[in-house]
């Protein structure tokens, strides 16, 4: 009597290959999962599917062979995520009642209750999954997974998380993930923007700046962000783990939030200001560490009715240092699927 082949494993939808969204997918692979999958390029998508994941050319082709039912999401803002759902050849057109959408993407809680509310319409399962840690925190499987959802719904999500994460936290029902990964990256946003002006200050003062980080890592200044940092704002070169763009991004986000339940996120507005100068200046596909630059740029002008004291010379800001060579703004964490016109720690 012949043995029965063994049944094929079920298939998981992954859409987004950015920075981010690759080394999730690879890990989920790797930890024996058949992928189908979905990015604006197909090229971010060659690794996996030399590896034996398959293409889809729509998200809509991603749910129709997603056997699991289950697709993960990795995008960039709102935008993007209401397009791959909803828009031409979208998701939700080819996922059926039952189905789970885990979305990993930072947008805002009202944003990711919105989404759960019009899919659910459709008898379609959401969860908020967005995550802390780097792209090599990626890699390594040692992300932090802030999951909203239904008990039920992030039962079901979570061993596909673990795959990636060290550690899965159900903090709430769908919209949590988002605020909590909102709180984290106010603080992680803003330490890395104070950490830049006070080497802006030490430079200023005619300190050594790689002493000054030593001096910093050895005291009261010391936190894990800064120490993996140090090698950016030693050398000044940024290879992106978080892009600055994201960081500024998700600094709008907290305003935001912070305004509808009657805050006051003063200083993500102001670290907002620092990042946006590090925009301008060409550093938005570079690392958040590269708010190091406006910094470094920045002099200190009184304003117009505040006249310098006497013997005291108006300072004349000089030229900013030339900019290191900016990382590569196609190549973000989250990339927007091409569905026509309108999808990155930490």
């Amino acid at each position: 009597m012949s043995t029965p082949a063994p049944a094929a494993p079920e298939v998981i939808g992954f859409i987004g290959l950015g920075m981010m969204g690759a080394p999730i997918a690879e890990r989920l692979r790797a930890a024996g999962h058949s992928l189908v999958v979905h990015n604006r390029t197909r090229s971010k998508a060659e690794p996996l599917l030399a590896a034996g994941a398959r293409w889809a050319f729509a998200p809509k082709d991603v749910g129709r062979e997603a056997t699991s039912k289950l697709v993960f999401t990795s995008l960039s803002d709102a935008k993007a995520l209401d397009r791959v759902l909803f828009g031409r050849r979208g998701l939700a057109e080819s996922l059926g009642p039952g189905a789970l959408v885990v979305d990993l993407s930072t947008i805002a809680p009202a944003e990711s209750r919105s989404v759960a509310d019009r899919l659910g319409a459709r008898g379609i399962h959401f969860v908020d999954g967005p995550l802390g840690g780097s792209v090599e925190a990626a890699r390594n499987g040692r992300l932090l997974a802030f999951v909203g959802g239904s008990d039920e719904d992030v039962a079901r999500a979570r061993p596909f998380l673990a795959s990636f994460a060290r550690r899965v936290e159900h903090v709430g029902p769908v919209g949590a993930g988002t605020a909590m990964k909102l709180v984290n990256n106010l603080l992680t946003v803003t330490y890395v923007a104070a950490a830049a002006e006070a080497l802006s200050l030490a430079e200023g003062l005619g300190l050594d700046r790689r002493r000054a980080i030593d001096l910093l890592l050895d005291g009261g200044g010391y936190s894990r962000l800064f120490e993996q940092k140090r090698i950016a704002f030693e050398e000044r070169r940024y290879p992106a783990q978080f892009q600055l763009r994201l960081a500024d991004k998700d600094l709008r986000l907290i305003a935001a939030a912070a305004r509808s339940v009657g805050r006051d996120a003063r200083i993500a507005r102001e670290a907002e200001r620092l990042l946006r100068e590090g925009i301008r200046a060409g550093f938005g596909g570079d690392d958040f560490a590269a708010a190091l630059e406006p910094a470094l740029a920045r002099r200190a002008h009184r304003p117009v009715d505040d006249p310098a004291p006497a013997n005291e010379p108006n300072p004349v800001a000089p030229p900013p240092d030339p900019p290191s060579t900016p990382g590569d703004p196609a190549a973000g964490p989250n990339e927007t699927p091409d569905l026509g016109p309108d999808p990155g720690p930490p």
